[in-house]
């Protein structure tokens, strides 16, 4: 018995391996360089320069839009900058120096199944992009109305909220501000100013 499994655990690790060495040769040849080749005039052609294709797959939207990511319908419907959320019971604040960008959502869950919007077992990710190079991921807090820790049943919509906590000078600035959404994969971005 013991000399099948240690036969079962080699022939898989062997087989690993060679996945893995067979995938090295593969990129090392993909990312060889070629050297151009003369022409019937003898002079070399210039080689094309590889050009980058915009991303399709993210399309930009504004505050208001109804966006459609896999089974979700969202909807930003305002947003602002706040040092605090609370609710009756409970207020979350943000760090020294820094604020919440607190996003007021309506979301309809079209799937079959109850599911999260957010959160860490949500399927929607949301991070705040500021002058496209720095990035702030959502905060859960134990307030009422915080859509990372609610459930949406099927065909049904929520309305709450979403916070991103940003140092003050990026709440103070004029400087770009995008929110970027991912529901596994599939992507859209809200430029909040």
């Amino acid at each position: 018995m013991k000399k099948t499994y240690l036969m079962i655990i080699t022939l898989v690790a062997l087989i690993i391996i060679s996945g893995c060495a067979a995938t090295k040769q593969n990129n090392s040849s993909t990312n060889a360089t070629s050297t151009p080749t003369p022409d019937a005039s003898g002079e070399t052609a210039p080689t094309p320069e590889p050009t980058e294709e915009p991303n399709e797959s993210e399309a930009s939207y504004a505050q208001g839009d109804k966006i459609t990511l896999g089974e979700w319908d969202i909807t930003l419907d305002s947003f602002e900058f706040n040092e605090k959320v609370s609710d009756d019971v409970f207020t979350s604040s943000a760090e020294e120096g820094n604020k919440f960008i607190v996003l007021n959502y309506t979301v309809l869950n079209n799937g079959k199944e109850s599911s999260k919007f957010t959160g860490m077992l949500g399927s929607i990710k949301m991070n705040a992009l500021y002058k496209d190079e720095y990035e702030y991921g959502s905060t859960t807090t134990m307030i009422d109305g915080d859509l990372s820790k609610s459930t949406v049943k099927p065909l049904s919509s929520k309305t709450g909220f979403v916070v991103i906590e940003v140092p003050d000078l990026v709440a103070d600035s004029e400087d770009s501000l995008v929110l970027s959404i991912d529901n596994n994969g599939e992507k859209a971005k809200i430029k909040l100013r």
